[in-house]
């Protein structure tokens, strides 16, 4: 078992920092929507950036483990929340991942690596609303 823990301490108004471990700190907010500053990260932003970068570093072992050789990967995380019965709520997220690979024989390997990726991310099967996902392969040289 593996526990991550983070502190949040409030600065002032609507602002905060996040703590954890010796990485430096992030400097957090509410959202603009909701009356807080522009140009902060917000946690509904972090949402969509822990399911990005766990769908990256999970799809970096399998690729890895596919022997497949990486030229580049990017991808763009959108969580959208909306007034549910419930109140504010999560309801969706989508990952779109675009990779390139250096051999056109690893083009099927690698899209099979992105969706063991996708089925394997902790932290998209933590949520309750779904998780889209689209790959995309690309080989420069093909």
């Amino acid at each position: 078992m593996w526990n991550y823990e983070v502190s949040v301490s409030w600065t002032s108004d609507k602002e905060g920092r996040l703590h954890t471990g010796g990485n430096p700190e992030i400097k957090v907010a509410t959202p603009p929507e909701f009356g807080g500053p522009q140009n902060m990260w917000s946690p509904e932003d972090l949402l969509a950036g822990a399911v990005g970068s766990c769908v990256m570093t999970t799809s970096l072992f399998f690729l890895e483990k596919s022997g497949v050789k990486l030229l580049s990967y990017l991808s763009n995380a959108t969580a959208t929340m909306a007034k549910t019965k419930e109140g504010l709520a999560f309801t969706g997220v989508s990952v779109e991942v675009s990779v390139a690979v250096e051999d056109e024989r690893d083009m099927e390997k690698a899209e099979a690596a992105l969706w063991k990726a996708e089925a394997a991310c902790p932290v998209s099967k933590a949520l309750k609303c779904e998780v889209s996902f689209k790959p995309r392969v690309t080989c420069p040289g093909a």
